[in-house]
């Protein structure tokens, strides 16, 4: 025996969600989209089947909306969507059909994401490539899309506006020799992901800029060492 659909009212507080209301009594809310999806009218006779549909339609789109307002904050990669769906225990089923909704939509994209998270790092806090490497990685993205969209090139300017900051504060202090500036500001640069080499020049670079001095022709090969 179904159920027949005897009101279809849109909520008051929401109206892109609708009250379905069956033989007189309230049924459930759901997404209006779904009511156009599955056309649902009045006076129709709903079978234990349409209603089993009707709840796993909004089950599927409760977890979309879910995933679109954790997107609406800035791009994530879709490890990060897929992980954030399990901590609000989505249904494990639905998980996959929820990124596919978002795929269509073009609301997850990994490439789009490891640019966005370079560009992000470039402007408020510089790191090396392989630094960046590693954060892309932990955040789900693949390899190959990591070897694609990151690339070492930069890393020299990178080091220079990463270090400027920490360069200028180091010679403030009083007493600060050429020595002890090395030695303090190279495994900074280290620290955010720069190699030897880079951090090497940006240290010997940010010295002669700050200073104004020549520099000298000791090459500190072991200052970088913590």
């Amino acid at each position: 025996m179904g159920m027949r659909i005897t009101s279809l009212q849109p909520q008051a507080n929401n109206p892109e969600r609708t009250s379905v209301f069956v033989d007189g009594r309230f049924l459930m809310g759901v997404s209006t989209l779904i009511v156009l999806k599955m056309g649902l009218r009045i006076n129709q006779v709903l079978s234990p089947a349409q209603v089993q549909q009707l709840e796993q339609e909004e089950a599927l789109q409760k977890a979309v909306d879910r995933g679109m307002n954790f997107l609406s904050f800035r791009p994530r990669s879709r490890e990060e969507v897929r992980r954030y769906l399990r901590r609000k225990e989505t249904p494990a089923e639905l998980i996959d059909t929820v990124l596919e909704r978002l795929d269509q939509l073009d609301l997850i994209n990994d490439e789009s994401f490891a640019s966005f998270w370079i560009e992000s790092r470039e402007r408020f806090r510089p790191k090396g490539a392989q630094a960046i490497k590693s954060e892309l990685k932990m955040k789900g993205v693949k390899k190959e899309v990591i070897d694609e969209v990151v690339s070492d090139d930069q890393d020299e300017e990178l080091a220079l506006r990463a270090g400027r900051k920490k360069a200028q504060s180091l010679l403030r202090q009083p007493d600060m020799d050429h020595n002890t500036f090395r030695t303090r500001l190279g495994p900074f640069l280290q620290r955010r992901g720069f190699s030897y080499e880079v951090t090497k020049h940006a240290v010997q670079h940010l010295w002669d800029e700050l200073q104004g001095e020549a520099g000298d022709d000791d090459d500190g090969d072991d200052l970088f060492d913590e």
